[in-house]
């Protein structure tokens, strides 16, 4: 076991872990461990102290950490989509989504896709206007913004602006 002091905002928490292994993800690295009865994920950096405790624990034999780990990163992937655009993508379009945004919530609004006039009319879970103004404008003229009107008056700009540049 190990006794830490760990940063969480503006305090600090002391906790009492079972330690079961280390991920590096994006240059952070994260331990994994058992506090009580569950397993947490708590980043590195922010840990104040750490020091070995006297007590040892019985390391659960069942525990996978890469599936551990893929479970954590679905989670916090799916928190981060905190708005939602509409948007009207062509076949191609369609088939580019899911690399250009979370794979996870571009599957699952494409499968809830309606198809219409000029393609197919996706609702999809975004970080942010900004984030999602930067992912789909890879997609060039395969995908219409329809919605909200901030972000396509945004896209609209890019289009004409480059249009002049490229006249």
């Amino acid at each position: 076991m190990i006794s830490a002091r760990y940063r969480r905002g503006d305090r600090e928490v002391e906790r009492e872990l079972a330690p079961y292994g280390l991920v590096l993800k994006a240059g952070v690295w994260y331990l994994c461990a058992r506090s009580g009865t569950a397993f947490r994920t708590y980043r590195v950096d922010r840990f104040a102290s750490v020091a070995l405790a006297v007590e040892r624990f019985d390391r659960d034999e069942a525990f996978d950490l890469s599936a551990f780990w893929a479970e954590r990163a679905a989670e916090f992937a799916r928190s981060i989509l905190r708005a939602e655009i509409v948007v009207r993508l062509t076949e191609a379009g369609a088939r580019r989504l899911p690399y250009v945004t979370d794979r996870a919530a571009a599957g699952e609004a494409l499968a809830a896709a309606v198809t219409e006039e000029g393609g197919l009319r996706v609702v999809l879970p975004v970080e942010s206007e900004e984030v999602a103004f930067s992912q789909l404008l890879t997609l060039g003229p395969e995908a219409e913004v329809l919605a909200p009107a901030s972000l396509r008056e945004r896209f609209g700009a890019a289009a004409r602006a480059m249009a002049s540049r490229y006249a």
